[in-house]
């Protein structure tokens, strides 16, 4: 038998562990040396350029251009909310979702020609001009605006890059490294942009939720297929908006066209019913016509209930004085939490002196969290009537208190049973009909009835409406008060604002100003008990051949 041969076994080969050891020591020593000779210097020239490249960008001037009558400026800029904005103050904001790179194209309106604006929405030629030139006049502009922030990023960077560095080689870096982020950014905008996106505005401010800036009518929709065609109707109805605009009429006493330094401006709303719109609207309109006073005549829930509670929290956020009176959908909890909010809470005939004026107001008596806000008769007339015999006995303790400064507003939801308060008062603002009128009773006092800010909101009826197709419009006014004619005369309504958007947002917006005269302004004169004060003298200002009215300032009437 031959021998057996056996093949050798292979042993591991085995370093001393000593030499284990110095390439552990090894790797740990090469780790911290290339971060500090490569990460940390390359982390050092990104920081330098984002600082300079940005402060850059920021101190970037627009691009200037006139499109139709309208002077607007144009800008570029980094964002990380990319898109298309148009500022057309004090009507909002239209963005349009025109691409994702961190990119945003902001066009303001820095003066309108009003003059050049009302010839053009009266010239077919003017509006076909506008239509052939409009688009290439906007994009010239956005090429200058990009060319001018490229050139100050580019200028900020390399700038931050000399006095950090102080050399040649880290300076190149920044701007190689600027020029990258540039370059990706024009082509991710390149490459995401859609034009489709010019069809599907989004709105924010007083036009919220509205289709267009355009008529409701469908062949404006259709128009903005082309964006050429879809921009001359965004320069023509804003156009429309500002000439409309410049017809309201003014407040006199020589004012000229402002309503002067001492004029007070309030808001008044109500019945909100947990509409968010409604604050939305609020919020708005305080920020855009300075309001320097809201006050709620009540109904701002539903059910009065604690779960209602959340809704509330948009009253801290505003930024003025919040006065508040209870609504018969308001429980003593709701009152409670709004007050909790920062309003000011009147009831009981309690007094208010805010931003000059004098308020004075009551809760409703009731708590009927349940039906339509309906005028009181009979005995409801009667709880109402003895609710503002309690608000007069407040008044009246002001006013001798204050003689030489009397009350201005009172402050009620339901306005029935307002015979206590006739010839007391000036003015009197309530709520709870969900419809608007302004009656000017023959005791000289003024009484304004809101219509609804939430349009109804969430109420049986108001969600009934909407089903239907005819929801309620929200609505508000802008109070303008000046001084009295005498030191202790109370403050005088120069004019009013009624601002109405139509059914919750969704179609057009409505403002209407009047101007009041001297005439408008009968002496107070507290009825004899004979006299049948409930009878107004005149109905709404608004409709009396004696007082001017504005016309329509809205999208309807601009299409």
């Amino acid at each position: 038998m031959p021998p057996t041969t056996r093949r050798p076994r292979l042993r591991p080969l085995r370093l001393p562990q000593r030499w284990h050891d110095a390439g552990h020591r090894l790797a740990g020593r090469r780790a911290p040396r290339f971060a500090r000779r490569h990460l940390l210097p390359w982390a050092g020239v990104l920081l330098v350029t984002g600082a300079g490249a940005g402060l850059g960008f920021a101190l970037a001037p627009g691009a200037s251009t006139y499109v139709g009558p309208l002077q607007t400026e144009v800008r570029v800029r980094p964002s990380l909310t990319p898109g298309v904005e148009v500022d057309l103050p004090p009507v909002g904001k239209v963005t349009f979702d025109t691409h994702r790179a961190p990119v945003v194209v902001t066009a303001g309106i820095e003066s309108v020609d009003v003059d050049a604006a009302a010839r053009l929405v009266r010239s077919p030629q003017q509006l076909l001009a506008l239509e052939l030139t409009a688009a290439d006049t906007v994009r010239a502009a956005t090429v200058r605006a990009a060319a001018y922030s490229l050139a100050c990023g580019f200028g900020g960077a390399l700038l931050a890059a000399v006095v950090v560095f102080r050399g040649r080689r880290r300076t190149l870096q920044t701007g190689a490294s600027l020029l990258v982020v540039v370059v990706a950014a024009g082509a991710g905008t390149w490459a995401t942009f859609d034009p489709a996106a010019l069809r599907q505005p989004r709105f924010t401010g007083l036009l919220s939720r509205a289709p267009y800036l355009v008529s409701s009518t469908q062949d404006a929709l259709e128009r903005l297929e082309s964006y050429r065609s879809g921009l001359s109707d965004i320069v023509r109805s804003v156009s429309t908006l500002y000439a409309a605009a410049a017809n309201l009429p003014v407040l006199g006493s020589g004012r000229g066209s402002a309503f002067g330094p001492d004029v007070v401006t309030v808001l008044h709303v109500s019945d909100l019913h947990l509409n968010p719109l409604g604050y939305d609207l609020t919020d708005n309109l305080v920020e855009q016509f300075g309001v320097e006073v809201v006050v709620d005549t009540g109904d701002t829930t539903t059910l009065g209930s604690p779960a209602e509670s959340g809704f509330l929290g948009r009253i801290g956020s505003l930024d003025v004085p919040y006065l508040w009176v209870r609504g018969n959908h308001d429980s003593a909890d709701t009152q409670a939490q709004v007050a909790a909010q920062g309003a000011v809470v009147l009831d009981q005939g309690s007094t208010a002196q805010v931003a000059g004026l004098v308020f004075a107001g009551q809760g409703d008596p009731v708590f009927t969290p349940d039906g339509e806000g309906q005028q009181a008769t009979g005995s409801a007339e009667d709880v109402q009537e003895a609710a503002n015999e309690v608000l007069l006995d407040g008044v009246e303790r002001w006013q001798d208190a204050h003689p030489d400064d009397p009350v201005d507003v009172a402050l009620v939801h339901d306005p029935s049973g307002l015979d206590p308060l006739l010839g007391r008062v000036p003015l009197v603002l309530a709520g709870h009909l969900h419809k608007r009128s302004v009656t000017l009773d023959a005791s000289g006092t003024r009484i304004m009835v809101e219509g609804t800010t939430g349009g109804a909101g969430i109420t049986s009826a108001g969600l009934a409406r909407l089903a239907d197709g005819e929801p309620l419009p929200l609505s508000a006014t802008l109070l303008y008060f000046g001084p009295g004619a005498e030191a202790d005369d109370p403050a005088r309504l120069l004019a009013y604002d009624e601002v109405t958007v139509g059914g919750l947002g969704l179609a057009e917006v409505n403002l209407q100003r009047t101007v009041l005269t001297d005439e408008d302004r009968p002496a107070l004169t507290v009825p004899s008990p004979t006299t049948s004060s409930s009878t107004p003298s005149s109905t709404s200002p608004s409709t009396s051949p004696s007082t001017p009215s504005a016309s329509p300032a809205s999208p309807a009437a601009a299409g």
